[in-house]
């Protein structure tokens, strides 16, 4: 707490360090980088608010510990408490045997398992595409499977793939919502909020603002569950539609 932060970059993944210093207690936060700052939208907007001041062009020397200053090589420096390198770069896939393909950006050709061109190396990540931590996460999952089946002597089956819904059809504000009626904030909450599947949480808003009750929560085997329709009771007022916070309802004209 009470510190002065340097980031070194000054792209989205920078802006959100800023913030989280800022969050953690840090006194100032500065992003130095080499060129024009790459940051833009809603992270530049919330880092900028919080105070992060950005300066550029810096091209960084070193870093005294010691001093606690961070020095460039145009002479001048900053005092640093802190300091946080944030640079998206390409992957370095010079080790890799001729045998991985990857693509003249130099992001290595995989498949959604994470499957290369060499039966032996799996590739998931950012050095396959650039993606948000939960692409990651699921890449990660998918490939877990799949290294084990390729381990076990057996054929890998894609799992069934969920119904990804458009962004513009996720409604962030009641998330924002939930977040606010819980006592604490941990990571199982979190995921169990992921905005990135856009798939239903069982959050019962539907079911709790049809006024019909023409909504009901089934219990499915495994620990699965869906929510069904009555079309007796249903009059079409959309408000399911409207209300769902991930945008799973979708109304469709009555022919």
């Amino acid at each position: 707490k009470e510190q002065k932060v340097v980031i070194v970059g000054a792209g989205n993944a920078a802006m959100d360090v800023a913030a989280q210093a800022y969050h953690c207690g840090a006194k100032a936060v500065t992003a130095v980088d080499v060129q024009k700052p790459a940051a833009f939208g809603e992270e530049l907007e919330i880092a900028k608010s919080l105070g992060t001041e950005i300066v550029w062009p810096k091209f960084t020397e070193k870093y005294s510990r010691k001093e606690r200053k961070i020095y460039f090589n145009d002479g001048t420096s900053l005092e640093a408490d802190f300091v946080v390198v944030s640079i998206g770069d390409m992957p370095e896939t010079g080790f890799l045997p001729t045998s991985v393909h990857t693509h003249k950006a130099g992001w290595i050709e995989a498949d959604e398992a994470g499957h290369t061109s060499d039966p032996r190396i799996f590739a998931i990540g950012d050095v396959t595409s650039l993606g948000l931590v939960t692409n990651a996460i699921g890449h990660g999952r998918r490939a877990a499977e799949a290294v084990h089946a390729f381990l076990s002597g057996v054929s890998y089956n894609r799992p069934y793939r969920k119904m990804v819904v458009p962004y513009d059809r996720i409604k962030t504000a009641y998330y924002d919502v939930c977040r606010g009626e819980q006592p604490s904030v941990t990571p199982s909450s979190e995921a169990s909020r992921c905005m990135s599947c856009a798939t239903c949480r069982d959050c019962h808003m539907c079911e709790v603002t049809c006024y019909y009750g023409a909504i009901s929560r089934k219990e499915l085997t495994g620990g699965l569950y869906e929510y069904v329709v009555d079309e007796n009771l249903c009059i079409g007022c959309g408000f399911c539609a409207g209300t769902c916070p991930c945008g799973i309802w979708e109304m469709v004209e009555n022919v």
